[in-house]
C-alpha cells in the first residue's frame, strides 16, 4: 500500500520526538561576576599595553611633547622681544652675542636661537617676558607671576625660590631657515644656557 502524507507526517514527528533534548546552560550570579571580572581586567591589561606602546612608541604626537615646527618668518630677529609659542610651551629666544649671562659674568655663547620651557622650575607656574622691567642692570627678564624667581634672556636664574634655571629645549635648524623645536626633549636649566643657544641666520641674510 503507498505512503500516504499522513504517514510522512507521522514518522518526522517521531524523529523530533526521539531526538534529544538541546541541553539548558544555567548561569549563576556568582558565574556571572566571576566573568565580568575577568573581563574587565581583560580589557584593563590590553588598555594599559596600548598606554605603554604609545609612551614609549609615540605615534602621531602633535603639539607639546613632539616636534613644533617654526617657520623663518616666526623666528624672531636678535634683539626681538621673546616669542611665545603657546601649543609648544617655549618661549622663542635670539639671543645677541654675549648675552643672558649673569650679570658680571662673560657670556660663554655667541648668541643664536634657545627655546626656554615656560614652566617655572618651581613649581610650575607659566613664566612671562617682562621687557619693561630692569633688575640689577638687566633691562628685560623673565619673571614668575607666582613667587617672583626672575631669570635672564637665556631663562638664567638670577633670584628667587626656583632650585634651578628655566629648562631648555632641543632645537633642529633647516636649511630653509625654519626651525624645530623638539618640546619632547627638555634639559634642566643651568648657568650654561646662553651656551646652548643654536647660532642662527635666515637664508635671506646669508
Amino acid at each position: 500500500m503507498p505512503e500516504t502524507g499522513t504517514d510522512k507526517y507521522r514518522a518526522a514527528s517521531a524523529i523530533v520526538q526521539a531526538a534529544p533534548a538541546a541541553p539548558v546552560v544555567r548561569v549563576n550570579r556568582r558565574s556571572a561576576i566571576v566573568a565580568t571580572f575577568w573581563a574587565g581586567i581583560t580589557a584593563l591589561v590590553a588598555g594599559g599595553i596600548g598606554t605603554v606602546v604609545n609612551t614609549v612608541y609615540p605615534r602621531g604626537v602633535t603639539g607639546f611633547g613632539g616636534p613644533i615646527t617654526v617657520a623663518a618668518n616666526r623666528v624672531p630677529a636678535a634683539g626681538d622681544p621673546p616669542r611665545p609659542f603657546i601649543e609648544g610651551r617655549f618661549l622663542l629666544v635670539n639671543l645677541a652675542p654675549g648675552e643672558g649671562a649673569l650679570p658680571g659674568e662673560i657670556a660663554m655663547a655667541q648668541g643664536g636661537l634657545i627655546a626656554l620651557y615656560r614652566k617655572c622650575p618651581h613649581l610650575g607656574c607659566t613664566v612671562p617676558w617682562r621687557g619693561d622691567m630692569n633688575y640689577r642692570g638687566l633691562q628685560g627678564v623673565f619673571r614668575c607671576p607666582c613667587h617672583a624667581s626672575t631669570y635672564t634672556r637665556a631663562g638664567v636664574r638670577v633670584w628667587g625660590p626656583a632650585p634651578r634655571s628655566m629648562d631648555t629645549m632641543a632645537i633642529e635648524l633647516l636649511d630653509t631657515g625654519d626651525i624645530v623645536v623638539q618640546t619632547g626633549s627638555i634639559t634642566e636649566g643651568g648657568v650654561d644656557n646662553p651656551s646652548r643657544a643654536m647660532p642662527y641666520r635666515k637664508p635671506s641674510e646669508a
